[in-house]
């Protein structure tokens, strides 16, 4: 991420921001990097729900091509309405409550936590926050992405459907596992985003410094994104799994069948035994691909629209 035109980190340790500016900003970034990412998601989501024995999806390119000739352009963008609104509500809750937390944490324990430290904390209590905020629509984005069917399904279909066969229980199902992986892969992404800047700063006559710094985003998305993939993809496989629409989401429906009424352990557990570990890392490349610009971006946007918020204020 490049530096801002103030030089002002407004995600440091002790800096004062107005809760309602970082919402506002977090909303505007959340926006953005779902517009530009949106086709690589949707490639992701397919990989993770497809079971290591179905070949359908194979390749970044090839997929793009068999969901483009099979159900038409605008499938890269299925799930668009809800995964629009989860990402202004995350974006806006992760960031808002990210500079809560920090003013609160600054404010009462100012030398208790090092920056590393409070930037894990309170990343992470961030991520339990928006995660619960947004997660219904994270489980209807999933839903409409996972159709194949050539026209899809409309979102108040999955909505009703979901209602009425799973309760409103159903709109929350895996939530805990949600919560575990943007918790751990929030706290990492603004800790390693810290470190990295934190480093550049101490070492700033180095020549490597200003590009690392540049890149800080990019490496914060592509560590957090390593660690909690896993279970991410355990999350995205809970989503469905309790569905009617299975058999239109995959060739083996039977698959997700088996994993209703278990535990996450057990349908880990399940996962390991009948299709191996690289199971739980498919669509990683593509994640990957997404996340780095993702997050990347997402930090670059809210930097950007801070720095203008704070001069319109001043005007």
């Amino acid at each position: 991420m490049s530096n801002n035109s103030n030089g002002k980190d407004h995600l440091r340790k002790g800096q004062k921001v107005a809760w309602y500016d970082s919402m506002i900003a977090g909303s505007v970034s959340g926006v953005v990097a779902r517009v530009a990412t949106a086709p690589m998601d949707t490639v992701k989501i397919r990989y993770q729900l497809q079971p290591l024995h179905e070949t359908k999806y194979q390749g970044l390119i090839s997929t793009v091509r068999t969901i483009v000739k099979e159900e038409g352009v605008r499938a890269l963008w299925k799930g668009n309405v809800p995964a629009t609104a989860m990402y202004v509500i995350y974006g806006a809750v992760q960031f808002g409550s990210y500079t809560g937390f920090n003013n609160i944490v600054s404010k009462r324990w100012p030398d208790t936590l090092s920056q590393h430290v409070q930037s894990l904390v309170v990343g992470a209590l961030a991520g339990v926050t928006s995660s619960g905020a947004s997660y219904p629509l994270d489980l209807l984005r999933t839903r409409l992405v996972a159709d194949r069917n050539i026209t899809g399904t409309r979102l108040i279909e999955v909505c009703r459907e979901t209602m009425q066969t799973e309760g409103l229980r159903g709109f929350f199902t895996g939530i805990s596992t949600a919560m575990t992986t943007v918790t751990l892969s929030t706290a990492t992404m603004f800790l390693t985003y810290e470190s990295v800047n934190i480093l550049c700063e101490k070492n700033g006559s180095q020549p490597w410094s200003q590009p690392l710094r540049a890149s800080s985003g990019m490496i914060a998305g592509l560590v957090s994104k390593t660690i909690v993939f896993p279970i991410d993809t355990l999350r995205r496989r809970m989503q469905i799994m309790n569905s009617k629409r299975t058999s239109s989401f995959t060739e083996l429906p039977q698959v997700y069948e088996n994993y209703r009424y278990k535990s996450s352990i057990s349908i880990v557990l399940d996962i390991l035994k009948r299709e191996g570990p690289v199971a739980l890392y498919k669509g990683l490349t593509v994640g990957l691909l997404k996340s780095v610009p993702t997050t990347a971006i997402s930090l670059f946007v809210y930097e950007k629209c801070m720095v203008l918020l704070e001069e319109v204020s001043t005007a």
